[in-house]
């Protein structure tokens, strides 16, 4: 298993509203690159709390917590990550 599959992520990012190609590529690190990220949107590979994602520009806030504390990303058909907030 290449990296990790969970990451911690401050809550005072997701108060703010943070685009979903900086908070998977910054905050943590589900993807090396935007352009990688940018590329799976495109293809349609990539989904947050198994909602498909056709933005890679769209705003995560705290409403899309599952819980009040976790983003589950699905990255092509078997890989899923796990953003916990705190």
């Amino acid at each position: 298993m290449k990296g990790s599959r969970f990451f911690d992520v401050k809550k005072e990012v997701l108060l703010k509203g943070v685009s979903v190609a900086e908070l998977f590529t910054e905050h943590s690190q589900v993807f090396t690159s935007k352009g990688e990220l940018r590329r799976l949107v495109q293809g349609g590979g990539l989904s947050l709390n198994k909602e498909k994602l056709g933005n890679p520009d769209m705003i995560v806030n705290t409403e899309s917590l599952i819980n009040g504390k976790y983003l589950l990303i699905q990255k092509g058909k078997k890989n899923y990550y796990l953003i916990k907030v705190f």
